[in-house]
C-alpha cells in the first residue's frame, strides 16, 4: 500500500498528467478531424447516457443535504450500517445513489458528506470505493438486452458485478479500524422514541446550519449539479480523445502482438486488445467494444473480461472521481487499490460462475425479457436513458426504504438485545 501511494505522490501524478495533456495536444494538432470526431464521441455518451442518469440525483443530493434531510436519513440509517460495513447512517445515501444512478454519482455524494463531518477520512474512502458501481440500468438494459442482445447476460453481469462490490466491501469492513464501528455518543443505539428522536433532532440541526431558503437552495442545487454534469462530460470527452490518439499511436498492435503469443488467433487478438484498451480508459466505449467479441461466443472468457472492465470503471471515471473529491483530503490510492480488488473479484467470479449462472437463468426466463425483447437491441445513435428517468427514481425510492425497513428491525432487535445484556 506504501508503495502505491509513493507511486502515486503529487509530483509523479503532476508529471503524469503533464505528458498526458502533452500528448493529447499533439495528437489533437496532429489529427484534427479524428480528434474532433472522438470528442463528438464522448459528447454523445455524456448526453445519452451519463446526464439523464446523473442530473436528477445530483440535484436531489445537494437540495436534500441543505435541508438536512440526509443528516436525519443518515441518523435512521445508523444501526444497519454501523452493523453490516462499519460506516455511518449517512453512508446510505451514497450506497443508494451509486446502485441506482451508477458510477461517478455515489462520490458526487460523498466529497459534501466528508465535507460536512459526517464522515470520517478512512469512512469516506471505504464508502467511495463501495459506492462507485454502475447501474443495473445500464448493465441489463444497455449491455445486455442492447451490446449482448441478450437480457439474461446483462442480468448474469448485474448479479456478478454486486456481489464482488459487496465482498470487497466486506474485506473492508473486516480490516477497517475497530473504533469505526463505535458509535458517536451513543446517540445511535437509542431504540424506539430516542432512536427517532435523535433523527430528528439531526435534521433539524443540519437544517439552521445551513440557514439558506428554499428559492436560494433550489437554485444552487440546480447549478451545482450541472456544473458537476459539465466536468463528467469534459473528462468523458478528454479521454475519448485520449483513445483516439492511442490507437493512432499503434499500441493496439502491441497490445494484440502480446495476446497473440497466448494463443488468440490474429484477428481475435486485435479486436481484444482494441476492446480493453478501451476499456481501460473509458467504461461505456469498453463495454460497447468486448461486448461484440463476447456475443460470438459461449465461452466465459470474453464475459470475464467484460465483468472485470465494468468493475474497474476506466481512468474516466477515475478522473471524474478525482475531481469530484478534489476539495477533500480522500487519498485516490486508495480508492485505485479498490478498484483493483473489484476488478479481480468480479473477473474470477464470472469465470467461475458464468456458465452455471447462465444455465439458471435460461431455464428461468426473466420475467422483463418478454418486456425488452433482444431483437430490438439498444443503439447508441437512437436510443438513450432519459425515458428511464422515472424507473430509476423509482428504483432509488425502493433501496433507501429496504434499507430503512433493515435499520428499524436492527435498531431494535441487535441494539436493544445489547442493551438488555449490559442491564
Amino acid at each position: 500500500m506504501h508503495r502505491l501511494q509513493a507511486l502515486l505522490s503529487p509530483r509523479l501524478a503532476t508529471l503524469f498528467l503533464g505528458m498526458a495533456a502533452l500528448a493529447l495536444v499533439a495528437s489533437i494538432i496532429a489529427f484534427p478531424d479524428g480528434a474532433f470526431q472522438a470528442s463528438l464521441q464522448g459528447l454523445h455518451l455524456w448526453w445519452k447516457l451519463v446526464f439523464p442518469a446523473l442530473l436528477p440525483f445530483l440535484i436531489a443530493t445537494e437540495l436534500l443535504r441543505g435541508m438536512g434531510v440526509l443528516h436525519g436519513l443518515g441518523a435512521l440509517l445508523d444501526p444497519l450500517l454501523r452493523l453490516l460495513f462499519r460506516l455511518p447512517g449517512a453512508a446510505g445515501w451514497p450506497l443508494a445513489l451509486g446502485f441506482t444512478a451508477g458510477m461517478p454519482a455515489g462520490a458526487s455524494a460523498v466529497g459534501p458528506l466528508r465535507k460536512d463531518g459526517l464522515l470520517q477520512r478512512e469512512e469516506a474512502e471505504r464508502l467511495l470505493a463501495g459506492s462507485h458501481l454502475m447501474s443495473p440500468v445500464f448493465l441489463v438494459a444497455v449491455v445486455g438486452t442492447g451490446f449482448l442482445q441478450s437480457p439474461s447476460a446483462g442480468l448474469a453481469l448485474a448479479l456478478l458485478h454486486y456481489v464482488s462490490g459487496a465482498l470487497v466491501m466486506l474485506w473492508h469492513r473486516l480490516n477497517s479500524p475497530s473504533s469505526g464501528a463505535a458509535l458517536p455518543g451513543g446517540a445511535a443505539r437509542r431504540t424506539g422514541p430516542g432512536w427517532l428522536r435523535h433523527a430528528w433532532e439531526a435534521y433539524h440541526d443540519a437544517k439552521a446550519r445551513d440557514g439558506r431558503t428554499f428559492g436560494k437552495l433550489l437554485g444552487d442545487s440546480v447549478s451545482s449539479g450541472v456544473q458537476q454534469l459539465f466536468l463528467i462530460g469534459g473528462a468523458m470527452m478528454m479521454f475519448s480523445v485520449l483513445l483516439h490518439a492511442l490507437n493512432l499511436s499503434g499500441l493496439p498492435s502491441l497490445l494484440a502482438s502480446a495476446l497473440s503469443l497466448l494463443g488468440f488467433a490474429a484477428p481475435e487478438a486485435k479486436h481484444l486488445a482494441s476492446a480493453l484498451l478501451a476499456g481501460v480508459l473509458e467504461p461505456h466505449l469498453g463495454a460497447y467494444a468486448l461486448s461484440q467479441a463476447a456475443g460470438t461466443t459461449s465461452a466465459p472468457l470474453p464475459y470475464a473480461l467484460l465483468g472485470g472492465l465494468l468493475a474497474w470503471g476506466g481512468f474516466s471515471t477515475h478522473a471524474q472521481v478525482k475531481s469530484l473529491t478534489a476539495s477533500t483530503d480522500l487519498r485516490y490510492s486508495r480508492f485505485l487499490l479498490a478498484r483493483l480488488q473489484h476488478a479481480g473479484i468480479a473477473f474470477f467470479l464470472t469465470l467461475g460462475l458464468w456458465q452455471p449462472l447462465m444455465s439458471r437463468l435460461h431455464a428461468e426466463r426473466p420475467a422483463f425479457a418478454d418486456f425488452a425483447p433482444a431483437a430490438y437491441g439498444w443503439s447508441l445513435e437512437q436510443d438513450s436513458l432519459w425515458p428511464l428517468v422515472s424507473p430509476m427514481m423509482l428504483q432509488f425510492g425502493t433501496a433507501l426504504l429496504v434499507m430503512l425497513v433493515l435499520s428499524v428491525f436492527a435498531a431494535f432487535l441487535f441494539y436493544r438485545g445489547q442493551d438488555r445484556e449490559s442491564l
